[in-house]
């Protein structure tokens, strides 16, 4: 028998009129060992102790200084030890951008006009986030304030939330980059070199980042994203390398025309070809196969 699933919704937290509130996981002990879901986005920043995190069929620890990012409608409980305390920050999109006001995930702040830029293309969220406790007090330091100005309730203290809650979010996607740079996962890494030897082979077609992704049953945007993180260039560019380098061979050792040797490494603009080869040799072909028999 499976187990219920309590569903909280923000009218049972927020205030009249508004779409962000804050606790302390002790003053909500119906959180604690439930399973629930919820119709808003919680972040939660694990001020003390430990807890098991149960999403799915995923279960992982958490201690002080992690910070747990929840998706809306995302099935979890925390199972936690004693002496856990965490803030549990809950907001709606629209709170931050109410040009997401008809949206309900935390991936629907990509697409906003306030979060666009920080967002990756197709960066895979997924249901739920998890950030070490390495900026722990970095984060501890917005969630004591978001905390204090939203018991207070001073005049202005929405605004000030707000412009917290947004150095928060901006702060989370710093880290999650970095994070999705560092931990490129070993088979993440055999996918792109697989890509990178049949780049080899087929430097002289047509290929593309599609082609490519196609290979890997990757989305485009995403696997253009892991080449670049583990090449440290981006496909396009890898591959003009290599038509760059074979061109290069083939004015060396070879009498042909420049115009086959443009079309046999694999470009098929003339004027494309030109403006590459300069960039990446500092000369035309023909100077740089003069310079070349000169030199030998």
């Amino acid at each position: 028998m499976t187990q219920d699933i309590k569903i909280f919704t923000g009218n049972e937290f927020f205030r009249p009129g508004e779409s962000v509130y804050i606790h302390r996981s002790e003053q909500f002990p119906g959180f604690i060992g439930v399973l629930h879901k919820h119709r808003f986005i919680e972040i939660v920043y694990v001020l003390r102790g430990e807890a098991e995190h149960v999403v799915g069929e995923n279960r992982y620890s958490v201690k002080k200084g992690d910070v747990i990012i929840v998706n809306y409608d995302t099935p979890h409980m925390f199972r936690a030890k004693e002496g856990f305390s965490a803030y549990d920050l809950m907001f709606t999109p629209d709170f931050f951008d109410a040009s997401a006001l008809d949206s309900a995930s935390f991936d629907a702040l990509s697409s906003s006009f306030l979060f666009y830029s920080l967002f990756p293309d197709e960066t895979p969220l997924g249901s739920d986030l998890q950030l070490s406790s390495s900026a722990g007090v970095e984060f501890a330091a917005l969630f004591d304030k978001i905390y204090t100005e939203y018991r207070a309730q001073d005049k202005g203290y929405i605004e000030l939330i707000r412009a917290y809650g947004i150095e928060l979010i901006i702060k989370l996607f710093r880290h999650l980059e970095q994070d999705r740079r560092r931990s490129i996962s070993v088979k993440q890494r055999q996918l792109v070199m697989q890509a990178v030897d049949y780049l080899k082979e087929n430097f002289d077609s047509r290929v593309s980042l599609g082609d490519l992704a196609a290979r890997t049953f990757l989305s485009k945007d995403y696997f253009g994203h892991l080449f670049k993180d583990a090449t440290g260039v981006s496909v396009s560019a890898f591959l003009q390398k290599l038509r760059i380098e074979e061109a290069c061979r083939l004015l060396t050792a070879t009498d042909r025309t420049v115009t086959d040797i443009a079309m046999t490494s694999g470009f098929s603009d003339m004027k494309f070809f030109y403006q590459c080869f300069k960039k990446a040799t500092g000369t035309t072909p023909a100077r740089y196969r003069n310079k070349t028999e000169k030199e030998t």
